[in-house]
């Protein structure tokens, strides 16, 4: 059980029925982590969500929904609201070194034991053949072409390279057209799996691919699981804050993409 009553809780304390909640704390350099766990008793192990950010209500709203439809759960970071824990961002964290990792620049120290706990948890409750997923929303647009963001399907760097699954994607482009609306996946290789490109494409689903290697690691969850989870894949959506509505409709077609990928 857990003691925590977040805005989130309190927000979906219908939702929240049914489910089953555990508060997970402990310390680690000048942190004091909390974590709230969240399971379907129904089908306790299945697909399992990862929120390391708690200003992201349309991601948690949307692990929700994916939770109550699929199974499994989620696992999300409290932090009273605010994207950053303590002046660290959860997300930038992941790291088995004893020593801070000098290629994460947001990182602040070492954090092994963040990483063995919430990466035993996840493999507790995932089933074993899924992949490793994970919910975000964020500000509209990239911020480099007037934008509040810093994820676009319009935008690419030399490791992140971008796959809009339509023609004509512009700042007013809404749903699963919107530049915000995307999957993102990583891999140590220059280029994606086609065969996982083409069929989350063919769902109308924009694809992000991050290239990852030891160099530019930057201790994310996509970072850690390819460089220390080589037999598993990684999803993330994204999508802008409020568009709850388009992420439930991606999170039916990643689950539909996972069923079929797997049935290779």
């Amino acid at each position: 059980m857990t003691s925590t009553h977040s805005n989130d809780m309190i927000r979906n304390k219908d939702n929240l029925k049914g489910l089953c909640l555990y508060e997970v704390q402990f310390k680690e350099a000048i942190y004091n982590w909390k974590l709230l766990l969240v399971i379907n008793p129904q089908l306790p192990k299945d697909a399992f969500w990862f929120l390391p950010h708690d200003n992201e209500n349309t991601a948690f709203d949307a692990a929700l929904y994916a939770t109550q439809k699929y199974g499994g759960g989620f696992l999300s970071v409290v932090s009273q609201d605010k994207r950053l824990h303590q002046n660290q961002d959860p997300n930038r964290n992941f790291s088995s070194s004893q020593t801070k990792e000098i290629s994460c620049k947001a990182q602040k120290y070492a954090s092994n034991l963040y990483t063995k706990i919430i990466f035993t948890i996840i493999e507790t409750y995932k089933k074993e053949s899924y992949p490793f997923l994970a919910l975000h929303s964020n500000e509209n647009s990239w911020r480099g072409a007037g934008g509040k963001g810093s994820v676009s399907i319009l935008h690419s760097s030399k490791y992140v390279h971008s796959y809009p699954a339509y023609k004509n994607v512009s700042s007013s482009s809404t749903g699963l057209k919107d530049e915000d609306s995307l999957i993102y996946i990583a891999g140590l290789s220059k280029t994606p799996d086609l065969k996982i490109l083409k069929s989350l494409l063919s769902k109308g689903i924009h694809v992000k691919y991050e290239i990852v290697n030891q160099m530019n690691n930057d201790c994310s969850m996509s970072n850690y699981v390819v460089l220390h989870k080589s037999h598993s894949s990684y999803y993330n959506i994204e999508v802008e804050h409020g568009a709850l509505k388009t992420q439930k409709i991606m999170i039916d077609k990643l689950m539909t993409h996972i069923q079929e990928i797997s049935s290779y």
